[in-house]
């Protein structure tokens, strides 16, 4: 009966250990205000710098900080990333073309990362530039970041109990608000317009 019983432990233990494929979409949280930028944008890309692979989120550890279950993205995180901008502004009213316009929405990713042990902690840093595209020049070059942690230290749901789509929409949220910082900021704003 006792090695039943571990058997079973064993098997569930293993169980819970996997990897889960999530997306990572961009909705406004508030109406937010339009942008004023007459010419189309082209949103270029994003590179990953984050020194994981390229599709990685994070992760829900165990007391030891072993990940149990592990968030990848569907497509790779520069791809989200780039099109979570590109959904920003047209939620703004700006007309997003690839390859069109003179002014170029790029970045770089520096952090976009999530982890549970006991709370949920998600983190995003991301480095925006306006390139005029004639000459290759950056415009402008400004830092944004967003941190959230959720949850409570006493709470039964970790480990192979935490559902990841908590995890996920937590890192969801994080990336927003990133996006949303640098949308609203009147600096970029200013360095939008031809």
């Amino acid at each position: 009966m006792k090695r039943f019983a571990m058997a079973l432990i064993c098997a569930a233990s293993l169980a819970a250990c996997g990897t889960t494929r999530v997306g990572l979409k961009y909705a406004p949280s508030t109406t937010p205000s339009t942008l004023a930028a007459s010419a189309p944008i082209d949103v270029g890309s994003f590179v990953d710098q984050r020194g994981e692979p390229a599709t990685f989120i994070g992760a829900i550890r165990g007391g030891f900080g072993n990940p149990l279950k592990t968030l990848d993205a569907e497509r790779p995180v520069s791809e989200l990333v780039r099109d979570a901008f590109a959904d920003g502004l047209r939620a703004r009213g700006a007309a997003v073309e690839a390859g069109a316009g003179t002014l170029q929405l790029t970045g770089t990713i520096r952090k976009l990362d999530c982890n549970q042990m006991a709370r949920r902690e998600a983190n995003v840093e991301i480095e925006v530039s306006v390139i005029e595209r004639a000459s290759g020049k950056a415009r402008f070059v400004r830092t944004y970041s967003a941190s959230n942690v959720d949850g409570s230290l006493m709470s039964l749901k970790t480990g192979v109990f935490a559902d990841v789509e908590d995890l996920r929409a937590l890192t969801e949220k994080t990336l927003r608000e990133t996006v949303d910082k640098a949308l609203d900021d009147g600096a970029l704003r200013a360095a939008l317009k031809p």
